[in-house]
């Protein structure tokens, strides 16, 4: 891999723009600061960048010292893990998207830009357990409307202690059936609209037994990201 042209400025923001500003680096950074430590996970929170690509920038961010990759236990592969300099790299992060909260807020939730497999891997890692119901194994069913229909159902499935993200129905007992659009709980997740609204004004349905029905408004998340000022939430 040839070294790439910098800036050749002694200034700090030029250095850190170097490093940092690729293409798809900063979600990089991102999808390590929240959890995923291999090759697979890593795609699965960066569904639209290629898999050479995210190798190129696995090993350059290796080469910066802001990530180490350590041969797997078993099996092929690596996993990866921040450093101390590319864990120190999160506030930054944080505050670009504080920013475009604040400032890009609607173009966030554009058509171009809602994509339930993303949207679903999010919930995933971020699900509260401590407020599941106490059922040992059932699954959540998503419908989506606004996608393609290939890509309009998704199924939580929590089976001892673990959360799975499912393209199929995964044979289970479905517990609860949540329905919306799209960007209705992409909304939801950047906390641009409060849960309890969309689902009084039936924007977001739910329908399964009373317990799970009750308990969803505990357990599902919102973003590390949401916004705090939830404007049209009455």
């Amino acid at each position: 891999m040839g070294k790439r042209q910098g800036y050749g400025q002694f200034c700090p923001i030029s250095r850190a723009s170097e490093l940092l500003a690729n293409r798809w680096t900063p979600l990089v950074v991102r999808e390590l600061y929240f959890g995923s430590t291999r090759f697979a996970e890593l795609r699965r929170g960066l569904p639209r960048m290629s898999s050479a690509l995210l190798a190129q920038r696995l090993n350059e961010l290796e080469h910066a010292g802001i990530v180490i990759a350590e041969p797997a236990d078993t099996g092929a592969g690596h996993f990866y893990r921040l450093t101390e300099a590319g864990r120190a790299l999160f506030p930054v992060l944080e505050s670009m998207g504080r920013w475009a909260q604040t400032h890009s807020r609607d173009d966030l939730t554009r058509a171009e830009n809602l994509d339930p497999d993303l949207l679903m891997w999010n919930i995933r890692r971020r699900v509260s357990d401590d407020s599941m119901p106490e059922d040992s194994c059932f699954a959540v069913s998503f419908h989506f409307l606004g996608v393609p229909a290939s890509r309009s159902y998704f199924w939580l499935l929590f089976r001892d202690g673990e959360t799975e993200v499912c393209l199929r129905d995964p044979g289970y007992k479905i517990a609860l059936a949540v329905t919306s659009h799209i960007r209705t709980l992409t909304r939801v997740w950047l906390g641009h609209l409060k849960l309890e609204a969309a689902i009084r004004k039936r924007e977001l349905l739910l329908e399964g037994d009373r317990r799970h029905v009750l308990a969803f408004p505990r357990w599902f998340p919102v973003s590390l990201l949401a916004a705090s000022d939830v404007g049209d939430a009455r």
